[in-house]
């Protein structure tokens, strides 16, 4: 029997949906991952290991075959964890195969945990674009995953929590469409009509921020390049919330 759970990668500008296919057969109890994973992504064998025993699931004694489909797309890192790991719980009937509807994305710790993954606001945007609105990601990537309108996702801290959340049928959060606000907790940058002198540096620098272009500054050190650099954003319009999401 095959199952397959979805995840998505990224490439080039475009997002590649991922297919996790689990076939079990009667022969030495393994994992074996196929589809030309990289080692990040092989090492998922051990680590689904250690959270299945810390979680207290069922890994089959069986051959367990994962095939990370289509085949020819070269897979790096470790967001296929939590994908892997609910096409293994799909095929031995301990969650529903009704997980096929959403794209999981997360790491998976040895005791269980579901961490966090870089780059999921570039993976879920490639996702809505091709039709897909449900996720199911690590808590600690909820905050990113609501910046993105018109989606739906269940944020979990461990696999266990995934299982019960499936197992259940809690209804997915849908994410919030309120204001993004450009605030830092950082200190506050210089404003442009603070800076005294500099005027060849100064209307260089209004010339690139009106026609959007790019600017080099060059000059010895301490002649104030990063401190124009600093203030530049005050004599810019406020990004919108497309451009928020972008730069994130």
């Amino acid at each position: 029997m095959s199952i397959a759970t979805k995840s998505i990668i990224d490439s080039g500008s475009a997002g590649v949906l991922i297919d996790i296919e689990c076939h079990l057969s009667n022969s030495l109890p393994g994992i074996t991952i196929i589809g030309v994973a990289s080692k990040s992504v092989d090492e998922a064998k051990e680590r689904l290991k250690g959270a299945f025993a810390s979680s207290k699931l069922n890994l089959p004694k069986k051959k367990v075959t994962i095939n990370l489909a289509p085949a020819d797309i070269p897979k790096e890192g470790s967001g296929f964890d939590l994908a892997i790991a609910l096409s293994i719980l799909v095929a031995t009937q301990q969650i529903p195969a009704g997980v096929a509807e959403y794209i999981a994305l997360g790491e998976l710790g040895l005791d269980g945990t579901v961490r966090p993954i870089r780059g999921i606001l570039g993976r879920l945007i490639k996702a809505q674009k091709l039709g897909y609105t449900k996720f199911i990601i690590p808590t600690a990537n909820a905050k990113q995953a609501n910046l993105i309108p018109n989606i739906e996702f269940l944020a979990v801290n461990s696999i266990d929590e995934a299982v019960q959340s499936l197992a259940t049928d809690i209804k997915p959060t849908k994410s919030s469409s309120v204001h993004i606000q450009n605030t830092t907790n950082h200190k506050p940058a210089p404003n442009f009509n603070e800076v005294i002198g500099q005027n060849t540096a100064k209307r260089a620098m209004e010339i690139a921020a009106a026609g959007q272009h790019n600017i080099m500054l060059s000059g010895a050190p301490g002649t104030g390049k990063s401190m124009l650099a600093k203030a530049l954003p005050s004599i810019l319009p406020e990004l919108s919330r497309e451009e928020v999401i972008d730069t994130t």
